[in-house]
């Protein structure tokens, strides 16, 4: 009897407790002194003395309530790209500008690097060899993975993976992972599918991989075998968000506006000739054989088609409450809907629409300044990104013998996209031949403008010239 009365009283005490912890967590979480969300591989939360995992806690700051999460932008974006005009021309503009025909790369000699003469205009040791690695990737993958789909998955998105497979003796294979596959497990809920330093926690150290259809873990990446793009979000936050965020509730909006308009006028033009008849209704049957009377009327809608013909007899009186509404009016809430989802998406708005009829060739130039300034932040984004795939095939590189690793820490990638805009180009290869010869510019600077690669031209040049 003791022992069952002690039993008993234990079992309430670690009850009690029990519901004590729960409290505590609630209440820390509420607080927002909960443990970060993401976590080390060990598990192990990072303390006080770790470095900078207090400064970034690599969690998604886009959890209050009544906000929605990454992954439901993400499906409302993809819908909205695949369905909806305008931001299928966003994207597209988007992809035309800043990326257009790809990336060209050259290199530099870092300063520090030992040796260097600053004079030097001869090809640095390593650069045709990298230059042969970076062609031969491209050209292994083209059909799996594109600079160009790269910049679509990460604006859609909010975020682009791209996996890497090692293979003999060539460039490693690259695969792009759907953002659906990176994700939490039941070990780790909170990760986001991104596991962190535990002494920085803006670093990744690897990403969980699950099945999407029923969330369970199948591997686990280390982060060297992968290339995450993130676009929309923080350094602090380990997931990225769609650029196309924006754009979701004006575009569904301007959607909505014009399904009412529409249905206002096939109201308006419903019907186009009532009859007045005395005698049999019945007489005066469409020539179809569809009945030209109230039965004409759609069932399922309670109104008519448009261009109906209307007969009753001569006792009944109608009254048709059409809606009263002015198009040019209601024109000005499209427009707004659009200038709003233009500013979203950071274009002006004959980008967005295709149309420049609102605007006069002054206005338009005047608005397209703050897009090219868009694009080119943009192309420096994804030179970011390049450099970190640069290094990645630098170092597969020197792992097979291609390239020293001297000469890789001497190097430094550069990436030449395709020109933003062009005016007076005559002009200005004219304006840009006089800074050359005044010493403003270089040579090299010079071809870069025109799209070339200044490495490649310079032996060309030497080769016609026999120099």
């Amino acid at each position: 009897m003791f022992t069952l009365f002690k039993d008993t009283l234990a079992a309430a005490a670690l009850k009690a407790k029990g519901d004590r912890l729960a409290r505590e967590r609630a209440v820390a979480l509420l607080e927002g002194a909960g443990r970060p969300s993401a976590y080390s591989l060990n598990d192990a939360a990072p303390t006080a003395d770790a470095g900078w995992a207090e400064v970034g806690t690599g969690g998604a700051s886009r959890s209050a309530p009544g906000r929605r999460s990454a992954a439901e932008i993400r499906t409302a974006a993809r819908e909205l790209a695949a369905e909806n005009p305008y931001a299928k021309n966003a994207l597209r503009v988007l992809e035309a500008y800043v990326v257009g025909p790809g990336a060209t790369l050259s290199h530099a000699r870092r300063p520090a690097a030992s040796g260097v003469n600053p004079g030097d205009t001869d090809s640095p040791a390593g650069d045709t060899e990298l230059r042969a690695v970076w062609s031969r990737f491209w050209e292994a993958n083209g059909p799996h993975v594109t600079l160009n789909e790269l910049a679509v998955r990460t604006w859609r998105d909010g975020e682009c993976f791209v996996r890497f497979f090692p293979r003999a003796g060539d460039v490693p294979a690259a695969r792009f992972l759907d953002p659906e596959e990176i994700g939490p497990t039941r070990e780790r809920p909170e990760s986001l599918g991104v596991l962190t330093d535990p002494a920085d926690a803006v670093t990744p150290v690897a990403y969980l991989r699950i099945d999407p259809t029923n969330g369970e873990h199948v591997e686990t990446i280390p982060a060297a075998e992968v290339l995450h793009v993130k676009a929309g979000a923080d350094d602090a936050e380990v997931r990225g968000v769609s650029v196309l965020a924006p754009l979701i509730a004006p575009l569904t909006r301007h959607a909505e506006w014009l399904e009412t308009e529409l249905t206002a006028r096939r109201v308006q033009a419903s019907v186009v000739l009532w009859r007045k008849v005395q005698g049999n209704v019945s007489a005066y049957g469409d020539t179809d054989g569809t009945a030209g009377d109230l039965a004409g009327a759609r069932a399922d809608r309670g109104v008519f088609a448009p261009g109906s013909i209307l007969t009753t007899p001569d006792t009944t009186n109608l009254e048709f409450l059409a809606p009263k509404t002015s198009f040019a009016e209601a024109s000005r809430i499209g427009r707004a809907l659009l200038l709003g989802a233009a500013a979203g998406v950071g274009l002006p708005e004959f980008m967005l629409t295709a149309d420049a009829s609102n605007a006069n060739y002054a206005s338009t130039m005047a608005a397209e300044g703050p897009a090219v300034k868009r694009f080119a932040a943009e192309q420096r984004f994804f030179a970011a990104a390049l450099a970190r795939l640069w290094a990645l095939l630098a170092r597969d590189a020197v792992a097979r013998g291609v390239v020293s690793e001297a000469a890789v820490a001497g190097l430094a990638p550069e990436f030449t996209f395709a020109d933003l805009a062009h005016r007076d180009r005559p002009a200005e290869r004219t304006a840009d031949v006089r800074l050359v010869r005044a010493g403003v510019l270089s040579r090299a600077e010079l071809a870069r403008r025109e799209g070339v690669d200044p490495q490649r031209m310079r032996r060309e040049i030497g080769a016609e010239t026999g120099e």
